[in-house]
C-alpha cells in the first residue's frame, strides 16, 4: 500500500536528517540509507516539486567518508558506509536546488589540481555526484546569470573546460561524461550544446574504446607521467582512489549519442564513428577492445528503445521540437543494425550475446528493418550442418528474438514463418549437442509465452499475388514499408497446416532426448547441465501442449502413452516423469485418464508378486527387479506433482490403494521413497491454493469462434491484468478435495506418528537392531517427512492471528518494484490462502498433528544420537523430518527460488517489471504464484518461541559436533533454518558452540569443524556481531584455536574470522536525535504530543546496553593483549588479534594504556609479524590520542596553529585589496627560498589544489610556528592521559630506538632486491613525531644517523628513509626553536645520504621525500630544497652520470609535489 504524499515527505525528511547527523550506528546508518534512497527513487511518487534537500549536510558526509583521517573507522567499515551513501546521493539529487548549481561549483573548483591524479579523481566523482542535473520544477524560471543561477548554460562551460586539463584520461573521461549525458538526460531536450562540445565528447567517447590505432586509455606518455604525483598509498582512502560508481563507460556514452540524436550534428558524428569502428567488429578481428565495443552496441539499442517509449507516453514533457522523428530513428537504426550483423557470428560468446539483444531492441522499433536482412542469415545458418557456430548463433538469435518475432500487431510479416522455423530448429533438438538444444527449446519455449497457438487454420481461396519488389529492390531505410495484409494473413494461415507433423516429430524428439540424458535419481554436480537441459525440455513441452489445439490431443495422449510405458530404464526414470509431469499440468484429465490406471495396476501387480519388499537402505544400488516398480511409481507421482486437486477425486480409492501399498508394504528405500513423494504430491493438490495452469488468453476466449478461426491475430497481444480478458483463475480447495485430504492425513500421515514412536521404543529396548529394523526406521522417518510436509497448506503456522489482507502485493513488495517479495519483513502475518482458519477444529488437528509429529522427531533424534549415529541415512532422515516439523509450512525456499528463476527468465526475455501491468497471461500466473509463495515464506518467521522448538535445536545443535561429515553438513543446514524461523532459538546455543573451539582433553577436530559451520550461518552470525554478550567470547574463541592443526580447522576458522573482521564495530554512544527530528516525528504521529518522555526512556535502555558494551570492549582488548604477549601465540593467531584490535581500536572510546604499553614494546619484538601488527595498531592509537586531545581541550597549542583565513591574507598579507593572484602565491615561494623572513613565516596552505585553477573564498592555513619552545600536544585527553603515558614512556626508555633502528633494518623479510619503502611505518614515526616532539627526536636521533650512515645495506637506508620522512611529516606543529634544531642535524645528513646514493637505495629517498612532502606547502621544506638545488648543485659536466641523475630524480619529486608553487 503507497503511503500518504506527506507522510512519504515527512519521512523522507527524517531520515535525511538522521543520516547526516554522523551519529548513527553503521548498520542502522545502512538501514536508514537504503530506505531514504529507495523512498525517493520512485519519481512517481514524490518530485522535486514536493521537497528539496540541503546538498551542503550530504556533501559533508560524503566528503569525510571518502577523506578519511589515520583516526577515523577502518577503511573496510568506510567502504561500505561510502556505498550506502553514493547510492543516497545519486537519488538525492533531483531534490537539490538548482542554485546548488553554483555553490557546488564555488566548493569544488579550488580542489582541483589535475597534477594531482588521485585526489582529482575523488573531486570529479563530487562534480558528478553533487551538481543538480533535474530539470527545474514546474512553473519556475532559470535565473540566467549571477551567484544564484539555476541555468545550467550558464557552468556548462565551466564542466568542459575542466575536461580539457583532464590529459585524455578514462577515468576523467568517463565520470565527466557521465555528468553531462546525465545533464542532457535529465534537461528533457532544454539543453544546448554547441558543436565543438559534441564533437569533444565523441572524441572521448571514442577513447574509451582503447582501439589499437590510437594510443591506449590506460597509459600516459613520458612527458606526462613525470607531472603526476601519486599519494593514495599515503592516506586512508578508497580503493584506488576511487568512489563506488555504478555507470559504466560505454553506457554513458551510448546514452549520450542516442539523447541527443535529435541534433543534425550528434546524427552525422555518429554515422563516421561507425565507419571508423567497424572494422573493429568484424569477427576475424578480435581483440581487448571487443567487449566494450559490443557492449556499446548494445546499450545504444536499448537506450533508444527507453527514449522511444518514453517519448511515445502521453505524460512525456519533452518539447516535440527535441523529440525523435521516425525518419531520424530508422536513419539512426541503419548503421547499429550493420555492426549488429558483423557480430553475430562473432568468436566471443560475450559478443554474440550483445548483438542479439542488440538486434531484439531495435526489432522492437522497427522490426522491418531488423528481420528482413535477419531472416535470410538465419534460414542460411540454421540449416546449415558443416557450420556448428553458425547454427548454434542462429538459434540463440531465434530464441532471443522469438517474442518480437511472432508479435502479430507489431510485425505481421512475422506470423508466416513461426511455423517454418519451428520446423528447421527441430534438429537443432540433439542429444550430443545440449547447448544447441537448450537455445532450441528456448525458442519454443518463447514463442508459447508470446501467445502462439499451435491449431491448424484453413486459408480460402487462392494464394494472393505475391509482391517481391520490396524486398530485392533497394529501400529508402527512411521511410516504412507498405504492408499487404491479405497476403500476410493467407501465408500464415497456409503456414499452420505444419503443426500437426511438428508436434509429432517435437515430441518424439524430446523422447530421445529424455531417454539418453542423466538420470536425476542419482543427481551430481558433473549433472547440472543434463538437469538445466532436461527442465527446459519439460516447460517447453508443457507449454506446447497448453497452446495445442484439441485436434491434436489424441495424438500427444498416444505418443506420450507409449513412451511412457514402452520402457522401464531406470537411467530415463527422471526425464520421462519431467515429460509425464508436463503432460499431466498441460492436460490434467488426458494425463490421468491415459497414465493413472495403468500405473496403479502395474503397482498393484509388483507389489503382489514380492517385488519392493527386499530390505534396503542404500541409495545408488537397486534390485533390478524393483526396476519395474520404480518406473510406474515414478509416473505415478509425476502424474499428481502439477496438478490441482479437482481431476485427482476421480481416482481416489486408487490412489489410496497405491499409496498404501508403496509406504506401508515396500521395503525398499527407493520404492517407499517415490511413494512418500507421490502422499506428498497428492496432498499439495488437494490443499494448494495456486493460480490454475491457464493458457495465453482467458478460456471463454480460447473457445470463442473468431479465436479459433483467427488466433494468429493475438499472437503477442497481452492485455492489461486489469483487462476482463486477462481473467487469471486461482484453485482453491473445495469441500470435497479437502476431505480427500483429511482422510490421507487420518489413515496414512497421523498413524505414522505412533507407528514411529512404537518402533523407536522397541529398538531402543532391542540390544542391537538388525538391518530390516533400520530399514523399517528410515520408511517411517521419511513418509512422515513428506506427510507433514504436505499438511503445510491445510493450516496457518502458529502465531499471531492472520488477518484477511485481501492477498494485497504491496505488503510484500514494498516500494522497489525490481526487488519482488520478501525483501523486507513486515510486523505481522500475512494471509497465506490456507485451508483451515486459525481456531477452526481442522486448524487444531492438523496443528495437533504437527505438534506429535514435531515430538516424535525429537524421540528419533535423540535415539540416533545415543544408539544409531552411525546409520547415516537415518540420521540424516530424523534431521530432515526435524528440519520440515519445525520450518515447512505450505511451502519452502527451493519452491520459492525455481518460481523466482521463471520470473527471472521472464524479465529477460520480455523486458518485464514487476509492477508493470501488461505481461504474457503465462507469465502474470507466475508472479501471482510468486508472490502467494512469498507470503506463505513470510508467515513462517512467526511460528513463535514454543519451548518444544528450542528443545529440537539443542538436539540438532549436538548432530552439528557429529563425527560424521553428512550428518554435520545436514543438521547445520537444518538448525540454519530453524534459527531463521525461531530466532529465539539460537541464543542458549551459541555458548556451547563457543566451547568447542577451545583447547580440552577431547578436543575433536571434527566438532570443531561443525561448530564453526554453525557459527558462520547467517543467524549465527549475526547474534555474534550484534549482541556483545556473545561478541567478545566468540573472537577469544577464534583466536585462541590454535591447538588444532588440521587444514580444514585452519581454513574454517580462517573464513569465519574475515567475516568477523570485516563486519565488526566498535561501541556508539547513543546520542539524542536532534530537537527538529522529535519535533518531525511528533508531528507525523497525529498526536502532537512532544516526544521527550519515550525518547529519554529509550535512551536510558541504550545507555544502560552501551555502558554494558564499552565494559565487555575493555576486556575483550585486554583479552587480545593477553594473546598478543603470550609467548605460545601462533604468528597466524597473533595476527588474528591484531586485526581485532585495529577494528576495535577507535576515536569514541578511550585508548586503552595497556594496549598502548603492549603495542609499544611488541615494536622491538623479535617476530616479523609482531612487529608489522603493532606498527599498524600503534598508528591508529596514536592519532586516536591526538584527535581525542584535539576535541577535549580547546586551549592545547596545535588547535591556535591552524586558521581558516581568506585568500588574501595567505598570499599576499600586506596587499590592501582582495586579490588572489597565484603568481603572488610563487613570489611568495621564491623569496622565501631565497631566504625572505616575512615570506618563510607567511601562513602555509597545504592543500596543494588551492588556487592551481581557483582560489577559494576562504582557505585552510597554518599561521607560523611560535618561536617559543611550545609543544603542539602540551595538553592531554584526560581519558586518553594513562595510554599516552604508556607509550611515552616506552619510547623514551633507554635503547628503544637502537632496537627499533635494529630490527625495522633486518633484511630477512625479503630479499635486498624487493626491498620497498615502507608507508605504514613511516605513519607510524609521523603520529609518534607529531604527538611526542622534539624530545622523541633527541632519544632517537643517534639510532637515525646511524642507519643513515650505514651505506652498505639496502634494508638500513630503507629505514632509514622512513624515519626522515616521517620525521619531515611528523614535525608539522613544531616550534621554531625545535624546527631549527631539527634542520641543523638533518641538512648534513641529508647531504651525506644523497651523495652516496645508489640504484637500489635512491627509491627509499624518493619515497621518503613523496610521503613528505605529500600535500605540503613547500615554504615548510625549504632547507631540503637548498640542499637539492643548490648544496647538491646538478653539474652536467661531472664524470659521474648516476650521481647526477640522482639529483635530478629527487628534483623531480620536488616538482611533482608542489607543481606550480615552486
Amino acid at each position: 500500500m503507497a503511503l500518504k504524499l506527506d507522510v512519504r515527505i515527512d519521512l523522507c525528511r527524517i531520515l535525511y536528517e538522521l543520516v547526516t547527523t554522523h551519529t548513527l550506528e553503521l548498520s542502522l546508518f545502512a538501514k536508514c540509507c537504503v530506505t531514504l534512497a529507495r523512498m525517493l527513487r520512485r519519481e512517481e511518487q514524490l518530485t522535486a516539486d514536493d521537497i528539496a534537500f540541503d546538498w551542503r549536510q550530504l556533501y559533508d558526509l560524503t566528503h569525510d567518508t571518502v577523506v578519511p583521517k589515520v583516526w577515523q573507522d577502518n577503511p573496510i567499515q568506510q567502504r561500505s558506509k561510502l556505498k550506502c551513501i553514493v547510492e543516497l546521493v545519486c537519488e538525492a539529487n533531483r531534490f537539490f536546488p538548482q542554485s546548488a548549481a553554483m555553490e557546488v561549483l564555488d566548493e569544488l573548483l579550488p580542489k582541483i589540481q589535475f597534477n594531482s591524479m588521485d585526489w582529482q579523481a575523488i573531486v570529479i566523482q563530487l562534480f558528478t555526484l553533487f551538481v543538480p542535473t533535474a530539470r527545474a520544477p514546474t512553473g519556475t524560471s532559470l535565473v540566467t546569470s549571477g551567484a544564484q543561477s539555476t541555468d545550467p548554460q550558464r557552468w556548462l562551460p565551466t564542466i568542459f573546460s575542466l575536461w580539457t586539463f583532464n590529459l585524455r584520461m578514462s577515468v576523467f573521461d568517463a565520470y565527466l561524461m557521465n555528468l553531462v549525458t546525465t545533464l542532457v538526460l535529465e534537461q528533457q531536450g532544454q539543453l544546448q550544446l554547441t558543436n565543438e562540445q559534441v564533437r569533444f565528447v565523441f572524441a572521448s567517447g571514442l577513447h574509451f574504446f582503447n582501439l589499437p590505432v590510437s594510443r591506449s586509455a590506460f597509459t600516459l606518455p613520458r612527458s606526462v607521467v613525470v607531472s603526476i604525483t601519486d599519494t593514495t598509498g599515503f592516506f586512508r582512502m578508497p580503493a584506488n582512489g576511487m568512489l563506488p560508481l555504478k555507470e559504466e563507460r560505454a553506457h554513458t556514452f551510448a546514452r549520450f549519442i542516442v539523447y541527443t540524436v535529435h541534433v543534425p550534428e550528434t546524427l552525422e558524428l555518429f554515422e563516421q564513428l561507425v565507419q571508423m569502428i567497424e572494422p573493429f567488429y568484424h569477427p576475424s578481428n578480435n581483440g581487448s577492445w571487443s567487449s566494450m565495443l559490443a557492449r556499446f552496441l548494445r546499450y545504444l539499442a536499448k537506450e533508444l528503445l527507453q527514449r522511444s517509449r518514453a517519448e511515445a507516453a502521453e505524460d512525456c514533457k519533452v518539447p516535440q521540437d527535441a523529440r525523435l522523428t521516425r525518419k531520424m530513428r530508422r536513419r539512426f537504426v541503419v548503421p547499429v543494425r550493420t555492426l549488429a550483423m558483423l557480430l553475430l557470428f562473432s568468436k566471443g560468446e560475450d559478443a554474440v550475446s550483445m548483438s542479439h539483444s542488440t538486434l531484439k531492441h531495435l526489432a522492437e522499433l522497427e522490426p522491418d528493418m531488423i528481420f528482413r536482412p535477419l531472416l535470410d542469415t538465419l534460414y542460411t545458418a540454421v540449416d546449415s550442418v558443416t557450420e556448428t557456430h553458425r547454427m548454434i548463433s542462429a538459434m540463440r538469435a531465434l530464441a532471443k528474438l522469438a517474442t518480437t518475432l511472432s508479435n502479430f500487431a507489431h510485425y505481421p510479416e512475422g506470423a508466416q514463418h513461426v511455423a517454418p522455423l519451428l520446423m528447421l530448429t527441430l534438429p537443432g533438438i540433439d542429444v550430443n549437442d545440449p547447448t544447441k538444444s537448450y537455445f532450441a527449446l528456448s525458442f519454443i519455449y518463447n514463442l508459447c509465452h508470446n501467445g502462439v497457438v499451435f491449431d491448424e487454420l484453413v486459408a480460402t481461396g487462392d494464394m494472393p499475388t505475391v509482391r517481391t519488389a520490396s524486398m530485392e529492390e533497394d529501400q529508402d531505410p527512411e521511410e516504412p514499408p507498405e504492408l499487404d495484409m491479405q497476403q500476410i494473413e493467407w501465408t500464415t494461415r497456409a503456414s499452420t497446416a505444419q503443426f500437426e507433423v511438428w508436434i509429432d516429430q517435437y515430441l518424439r524428439r524430446v523422447f530421445a532426448l529424455m531417454d539418453n540424458l542423466s538420470s536425476s535419481l542419482d543427481s551430481s554436480a558433473g549433472q547440472s547441465t543434463d538437469i538445466k537441459l532436461e527442465s527446459m525440455a519439460a516447460h517447453a513441452t508443457e507449454l506446447v501442449l497448453i497452446q495445442s489445439g484439441a485436434r491434436y490431443h489424441p495424438m500427444v495422449a498416444r505418443l506420450i502413452t507409449e513412451f511412457a510405458t514402452s520402457i522401464t530404464s531406470l537411467s530415463a526414470v527422471g526425464g520421462v516423469s519431467k515429460v509425464v509431469s508436463a503432460f499431466a499440468g498441460a492436460l490434467p484429465e488426458l494425463a490421468l485418464a491415459n497414465l493413472l490406471p495403468r500405473c496403479c495396476e502395474h503397482i498393484t501387480e509388483e507389489v503382489a508378486n514380492g517385488v519392493g519388499q527386499t530390505p534396503s537402505l542404500s541409495r545408488f544400488t537397486r534390485s533390478h527387479a524393483d526396476t519395474t516398480l520404480i518406473w510406474y511409481a515414478s509416473m505415478l507421482a509425476a502424474l499428481t506433482e502439477s496438478q490441482d486437486g479437482r481431476p485427482l477425486l476421480k481416482y481416489k480409492e486408487q490412489l489410496l490403494h497405491a499409496i498404501e501399498q508403496l509406504v506401508d508394504t515396500c521395503q525398499s528405500r527407493h520404492v517407499y521413497s517415490v511413494g512418500a513423494r507421490l502422499l506428498y504430491n497428492t496432498l499439495a493438490a488437494l490443499t494448494r491454493t495456486a493460480p490454475a495452469r491457464g493458457r495465453s488468453v482467458a478460456e471463454d476466449v480460447w473457445n470463442s469462434a473468431e479465436f479459433r478461426e483467427n488466433h494468429f491475430r493475438y499472437w503477442g497481444r497481452h492485455p492489461d491484468v486489469a483487462d476482463p480478458e486477462f481473467a487469471i483463475e486461482w484453485h482453491v480447495p473445495n469441500a470435497d478435495e479437502v476431505a480427500f485430504a483429511q482422510e490421507l492425513m487420518r489413515r496414512i500421515v497421523e498413524p505414522r506418528i505412533g507407528q514411529l514412536s512404537a518402533h523407536i521404543n522397541a529398538l531402543a529396548a532391542a540390544r542391537e537392531p538388525s538391518s530390516a529394523d533400520s530399514v523399517t526406521l528410515h520408511r517411517l522417518l521419511v513418509t512422515l517427512r513428506f506427510g507433514i510436509r504436505g499438511l503445510g497448506g491445510m493450516a496457518p503456522p502458529p502465531g499471531a492471528p492472520i488477518p484477511d489482507d485481501a492477498l494485497i502485493d504491496a505488503l510484500i513488495e514494498g516500494d522497489d518494484a525490481n526487488g519482488m517479495p520478501a525483501r523486507r519483513r513486515l510486523g505481522l502475518p500475512v494471509a497465506g490462502g490456507y485451508v483451515f482458519a486459525a481456531g477452526s477444529a481442522g486448524q487444531i488437528e492438523v496443528a495437533d498433528i504437527r505438534r506429535r509429529a514435531a515430538e516424535v522427531a525429537g524421540k528419533a533424534l535423540e535415539f540416533v544420537e545415543q544408539r544409531s549415529e552411525g546409520n547415516v541415512e537415518n540420521s540424516k532422515a530424523a534431521i530432515l523430518l526435524t528440519e520440515t516439523a519445525v520450518c515447512h509450512h505450505a511451502t519452502e525456499r527451493s519452491t520459492f527460488a525455481s518460481v523466482r528463476r521463471t520470473w527471472d527468465y521472464g524479465i529477460d526475455g520480455f523486458a518485464l517489471d514487476s509492477s508493470h501491468s501488461i505481461m504474457p497471461r503465462l507469465y502474470a500466473e507466475r508472479r501471482a504464484q510468486l508472490t502467494h509463495i512469498a507470503r506463505q515464506l513470510h508467515n513462517t518467521r512467526f511460528v513463535g518461541a514454543a519451548e518444544s522448538t528450542n528443545s529440537l535445536a539443542a538436539q540438532l545443535a549436538r548432530l552439528c559436533l557429529s563425527a560424521y561429515s553428512e550428518v554435520r553438513s545436514y543438521a547445520v543446514s537444518a538448525l540454519d533454518n530453524v534459527m531463521a524461523v525461531a530466532p529465539q532459538s539460537k541464543y542458549a546455543l551459541v555458548p556451547r558452540f563457543l566451547d568447542e573451539l577451545g583447547q580440552s582433553a577431547d578436543s575433536d577436530p571434527e566438532r570443531m569443524l561443525g561448530a564453526l559451520r554453525v557459527l558462520d550461518t547467517q543467524p549465527m552470525r549475526r547474534a555474534c556481531l550484534r549482541d556483545w554478550r556473545f561478541f567478545p567470547t566468540m573472537v577469544l574463541a577464534l583466536c585462541r584455536a590454535q591447538h588444532e592443526d588440521k587444514p580444514q580447522v585452519k581454513k574454517a576458522i580462517r573464513n569465519t574470522a574475515v567475516v568477523q573482521v570485516m563486519h565488526v564495530t566498535a561501541p556508539v554512544e547513543p546520542a539524542a536525535p536532534p530537537a527538529q527530528v522529535c519535533e518531525m516525528v511528533s508531528t507525523l504521529s497525529g498526536s502532537g504530543v512532544l516526544l521527550d518522555a519515550p525518547v529519554a526512556a529509550s535512551r536510558a535502555v541504550c545507555v544502560e546496553r552501551y555502558d554494558a558494551t564499552v565494559t565487555a570492549h575493555a576486556q575483550l582488548v585486554d583479552a587480545l593483549l593477553d594473546i598478543l604477549r603470550d609467548a605460545g601465540t601462533t604468528w597466524r593467531f597473533a595476527a588474528l588479534a591484531g586485526y581485532y584490535l585495529d577494528q576495535l581500536t577507535t576515536v569514541r572510546t578511550p585508548p586503552s594504556p595497556r594496549l598502548a604499553r603492549t603495542l609499544a614494546e611488541l615494536l622491538t619484538s623479535d617476530l616479523l609479524l609482531f612487529r608489522e601488527t603493532s606498527v599498524l595498531n600503534l598508528a591508529q592509537l596514536l592519532g586516536v590520542i591526538k584527535r581525542r586531545s584535539k576535541e577535549a581541550c580547546p586551549d592545547i597549542a596545535v588547535a591556535q596553529r591552524r586558521r581558516t583565513l581568506s585568500c588574501p591574507e595567505v598570499i599576499q598579507p600586506e596587499a590592501d585589496g582582495p586579490v588572489a593572484d597565484s603568481k603572488a602565491y610563487t613570489d611568495l615561494c621564491a623569496r622565501a627560498l631565497a631566504g625572505d623572513a616575512d615570506a618563510i613565516s607567511a601562513p602555509f596552505v597545504d592543500n596543494p589544489a588551492a588556487g592551481w585553477l581557483a582560489w577559494p573564498t576562504t582557505a585552510k592555513a597554518y599561521i607560523a610556528p611560535p618561536a617559543e619552545a611550545v609543544e603542539a600536544y602540551n595538553r592531554i585527553d584526560s581519558a586518553s592521559q594513562a595510554a599516552y603515558d604508556a607509550v611515552r614512556a616506552e619510547l623514551f626508555a633507554d635503547g628503544k630506538w637502537d632496537a627499533i633502528a635494529r630490527l625495522f633494518a633486518v633484511e630477512g623479510a625479503r630479499a635486498a632486491e624487493n626491498e620497498m619503502f615502507g608507508t605504514t611505518r613511516a605513519q607510524l614515526f609521523t603520529q609518534a613525531f607529531a604527538l611526542f616532539g622534539s624530545a622523541l627526536l633527541d632519544r632517537a636521533w643517534a639510532a637515525i644517523e646511524a642507519l643513515a650512515h650505514d651505506h652498505e645495506r639496502v634494508s638500513a637506508q630503507r629505514a632509514a628513509s622512513e624515519l626522515v620522512g616521517g620525521l619531515l611529516r611528523g614535525s608539522k606543529h613544531w616550534s621554531q626553536a625545535a624546527l631549527d634544531a631539527m634542520w641543523a642535524r638533518l641538512v648534513p645528513l641529508l647531504d651525506a645520504a644523497f651523495a652516496r646514493l645508489r640504484p637500489d637505495t635512491l627509491v627509499f629517498w624518493q619515497s621518503a621525500l613523496k610521503y613528505a612532502f605529500a600535500r605540503r606547502d613547500p615554504r615548510r621544506f625549504v632547507p631540503v630544497l637548498r640542499v637539492l638545488l643548490y648544496t647538491r648543485a646538478f653539474d652536467p659536466q661531472a664524470e659521474a652520470p648516476f650521481a647526477e641523475a640522482a639529483k635530478l630524480e629527487l628534483l623531480r619529486i620536488a616538482l611533482g609535489a608542489w607543481d606550480w608553487r615552486v
